[in-house]
This record gives C-alpha cells, structure tokens and sequence, in this order.
C-alpha cells in the first residue's frame, strides 16, 4: 500500500495578520470619523454601522472587481458610471434629508430643559445633524481604495517585468557560458593532439591537467559565482598545459598575481577566454612570441592585463566559430557588471593587450 503524502495547511504568516489588523483598525477609525466630527454625537445603534458596512462593500467592490475589470481594461465609462451610481445609493439618505424629498424628521437625541421665570420651563429638543464631514467619507474611500489597487498592480507588474528581465538574463548568461566551455575543450584536445602525435612525454600530464579544468567547467562553473582564487587556479592551470606542447625559446610565458585573493568572488570563466585568445592569436611557428598575464586586486577592484606578440603578417582565422571568444566576454561584463567595468583593447605594431578593470562589489548575481 502506497503511503500517502501529509497533507500541509498553508501556514498563516503574520504578514496576513497584520495586514487583517491594518484592515479592522481602518474600518474602526473610519466609523468612528461622524461621531469625532459632529458637535452633538447622537447615542451608539445598531443601525449605525449600516454607512460604514456599506463603504466597505463599496471599497473591497471597487479593489477587487471593479479597477480589474473595468478600469484596468479601459472601460473608463462603465468604471464612472457604476462608482457615480454606487456613491449615490450612498449619499441617498442625506442628500433627499437636504433636498426635503424625505420628509421624516431625525430623532432627537437630547433633550435641553431651559429654565426662564419662575414657573415658566422651555422644553427644546436638539437634533443630531450630519457633519459636513460625512459628504467626504465616500469619495475618500473611493480614493484610497482606487490609490491602493493602481499601486498594487504597477507593483506586481513592476515585479513581473524584472522577474522576466532576470530569468532572460540568466538564459542569456547560461548561453554564453555554454559557448565558452565547447570552444575552450576543442582548442585544448587540439593541444594534447599535437603532443600525442610527438609522442612527448607530457601527454599523460596533459591529460590530468585537463580533467582538473574539465571537473572545474563541469561542476565549480554551475555556480553564478565562484571564488576568485579558484578561477585564479584555473587560468594558471590552463598556461601550464599550454606550456606543455611550447617551449621558452619559442614562447615566453609569463603569469603574475598580487594581492589578496581571499574573499573576492567573481563569474566563473570570465577571465579565460582573454588568456585563450592570446595564446591562438600571439603564437609565432616563425618569430619569438611572448604571452604575459598580470593579474592585480585592491580591495574589490580587480586589475587583469594580458599581453601578447602581435603579428600583423598573419593571415586572418576565417574559421566562423574562432571569434568568440572577446565579444562573449564582453556580452557577459555587459550583463553581469553594468556601470562597473572597463575593457580596454590596444594594439601596436608588435603587441597587442587587453585590459580589464572590474569591481567586484556589489555586482548583480543571476538566479541560478
């Protein structure tokens, strides 16, 4: 027998209390509003409560169904005239009272005995009059009640548009990272291709270098961010296996850090497609070539340069896929830290360099 599932009442949170609170209170001051305004209170009946029952039928009428229905799909004429007719049901009483179509006198609520010469009393009886107050309760609750629907929908909406804004950046990113890892495996089974075809010692080496960047692109890059020391890692472990098929006579390689590392995050894979780029584009089979890397932090500012040899005779990749490395990184800087860095491409006759300056503080993190 399958065991069945405990049922879990949604829990009652004490925002809902509150809220419930706010609500009887509202409604408490709101029938209370005549009695404080008039000058001669007339004395509590059950009777009433009948106004402030009605503005509130009226306010929770107008909230829940009239702004959706009519006012939110533009059928002002509808929406004014059913507020128009509702606000006179209302005001009814107290406008036939003032008009005299309504002939029966208040109840007198008071009564004064005024006593003139001896002998003589003058009974008067004191009606209770509406305050002038009470011909602004209905409009104002109408106000309230149209304010707090129109606010609570731009709100929601507000929150619907950034939920969509964020769940289309995080594909966005999800897209570029995807582009990065395929392109970045290719280049490096190229490499340790060209090391098995020489039969070089380093293959093997190669080849556990490489499953420490695979377990790295596989699992640590899931995260939207990722210690900046273990990215650190990664690129230096990337150049080693890159040294592995050069040699120094060939190609100067060089990788520097400064500063402390520990507790700055950064997007996984954000730096590597600069290195990745140097290396397939700063590498002479003709020339010396040199490959620097230099990397800075202070505080949350993040310097990254790399260097390499420029070779203007070179003819251009015509390869459609060999592209993309700098301008998904600067897809990525664009969405992820907006306002919070700067990429600076130079060249010269015989260098090119890249430098990335970021801050990493305070920068947006995608939901994953």
């Amino acid at each position: 027998m399958a065991a069945q599932l405990p049922i879990t009442k949604p829990k009652t949170t004490w925002r809902r209390i509150w809220k419930v609170v706010i609500h009887v209170a509202s409604w408490v001051g709101v029938a209370s509003i005549p009695r404080l305004l008039s000058t001669n209170p007339p004395p509590f009946h059950l009777t009433s409560l009948v106004p402030p029952l009605l503005l509130a039928g009226f306010f929770y009428l107008n909230y829940h169904i009239l702004i959706p229905r009519l006012f939110a799909k533009r059928r002002f004429l509808a929406y004014f005239g059913v507020v128009l007719v509702l606000l006179g049901l209302f005001y009814w009483p107290f406008i036939s009272r003032a008009t005299g179509i309504t002939k029966r006198p208040s109840r007198p609520h008071r009564t004064e005995i005024v006593v003139g010469k001896p002998g003589q009393t003058t009974v008067q009886l004191q009606h209770s009059r509406p305050p002038q107050g009470i011909w602004m309760i209905g409009i104002l609750v109408w106000i309230i009640s149209s304010g707090l629907r129109i606010t609570s929908e731009w709100f929601e909406t507000e929150r619907a548009r950034r939920e969509l804004q964020n769940n289309h950046l995080t594909a966005e990113l999800a897209f570029l990272k995807s582009q990065v890892s395929p392109h970045f495996l290719f280049n490096t089974l190229n490499n340790i291709y060209s090391l098995a075809q020489l039969k070089a010692d380093e293959a093997p080496e190669a080849i556990l270098q490489l499953s420490q960047l695979m377990r790295y692109m596989l699992y640590e890059s899931a995260a939207p961010r990722v210690p900046l020391d273990r990215e650190v890692a990664y690129v230096r472990t990337y150049m080693d296996l890159q040294r592995l098929r050069l040699t120094p006579e060939q190609v100067a390689i060089s990788f520097m850090v400064e500063g402390n590392l520990s507790g700055c995050m950064i997007e996984p894979m954000l730096l590597i497609p600069l290195v990745e780029n140097a290396f397939k584009h700063g590498i002479s089979a003709r020339h010396p070539s040199k490959i620097a890397v230099e990397l800075a932090v202070a505080g949350q500012q993040l310097q990254f340069n790399v260097t390499n040899t420029r070779f203007p005779e070179a003819k251009a990749d015509h390869d459609p896929n060999s592209g993309i490395g700098l301008p998904n990184v600067q897809q990525r800087l664009a969405l992820l830290y907006p306002d919070r860095y700067t990429l600076q491409l130079d060249q010269t006759p015989t260098e090119y360099s890249v430098a990335l300056t970021l801050t990493l503080a305070h920068a947006p993190l995608p939901v994953s």
